[in-house]
Formats: structure tokens, sequence, C-alpha cells
């Protein structure tokens, strides 16, 4: 499974399904997903223009707030649903109405949130990496057992000393951590 970073909290995996999650990207997905995710409603997690991109036929799963502000048709998820292999789990996102995280095959999206749920098989963790936090994804990491942690949810542009002192700062609690470009991808 291939995994890629979009930039800002975009994330396309392709596994058993092609999944594209957040589309509010700095780097155009490969193809049309099967699957559309989406956490809440706050802008930086969902592109209108970006979406309007995405050509193609595929789902789009979101929280009932992200449907209604957009005004978009999609699927309403909620904390434990699972649909096409994908779990729906709870998070708080910043001053979200409603937000979700998803994780499918391996992989932890968490939105930007600093509260993880508990969830087995984390073979990548995608956490945000505001510094407030940093405690927090380093206990979250220890507790899920991730594999692997990618700090996202930064603008490369405006410098990457917050993610690099996030994965400094994991690596120094012995959890693997790495810091990749938008459009660059992880193995799994």
């Amino acid at each position: 499974m291939k995994v890629r970073w979009l930039g800002n909290s975009c994330v396309e995996i392709f596994g058993g399904y092609h999944i594209l999650i957040d589309p509010n990207y700095l780097v155009e997905p490969e193809k049309t997903p099967d699957l559309v995710l989406v956490t809440h409603e706050h802008d930086d997690h969902f592109d209108p223009e970006d979406f309007e991109k995405i050509e193609g036929e595929f789902e789009l799963l979101a929280p009932k707030p992200t449907l209604d502000k957009f005004d978009i048709d999609g699927i309403e998820v909620e904390p434990g649903m699972y649909i096409k292999d994908v779990k729906v789990l709870d998070c708080q996102c910043w001053k979200a109405e409603e937000s979700v995280s998803y994780h499918y095959q391996g992989v932890l999206h968490s939105g930007d949130s600093n509260v993880f749920p508990d969830v087995d098989d984390v073979k990548i963790l995608f956490t945000a990496c505001f510094p407030d936090y940093y405690e927090d994804y380093i206990s979250a990491a220890i507790r899920l057992d991730a594999d692997l942690v990618v700090p996202f949810h930064y603008d490369p542009k405006e410098g990457t000393e917050d993610p690099k002192r996030l994965v400094e700062l994991m690596e120094e609690e012995n959890i693997q951590a790495k810091l990749i470009e938008p459009g660059e991808s992880v193995d799994i």
C-alpha cells in the first residue's frame, strides 16, 4: 500500500480502495478516488475548488455539518461506522462543529485533533504538529504503538520548524517519525 501526503491535511491512499482524505491540497491527486473522506467542516480541510477538480465517480463521506456548510451530497458519517473497510472514529478538532478520524488498513488520519481514538494496527499516524500539543501527539503515538508518525497540517512554504521539532521529540522517545514533502509517498 502507498500513502501520499498532498499538503495541508490531504492524504491519498492506494490500497484496496483509492482514498482521498481532506481535499484541500498543494499537489494534485494521482487519479480519481473511490472514496473522498472529510474530517470536519473547516476550510483548510475541504476546499470547494479542489473538490470540484476531482473527476469521475466516487463516494463522499463527511460529518453532517461539513455536508451542510458546503451544500454537497454525501454519506453522513458518525463515529463507530464502517464503510468499505474504513472505520470512522471520534476525535476533537479545534472549534469544529463535528469531527471524525478515519482508520483504513493501518493508516490513521486524525484531522487536526490532539485527541486520538483508541484503535489497533496503526502503521502510519498522521498528526498535526502544533507546539502546544507535542506531548499529546507523543503520548498518542506511544499508546497507539504507531509504526511511523508523519506530521502534517502545515504549509511547507511557511516553514518546517514545527514538524521538524515534533519529529525530533518523537525520535527522542524512540518513536519512528518522518517528515515528508507534499507529493511524497510512504509505502507500508
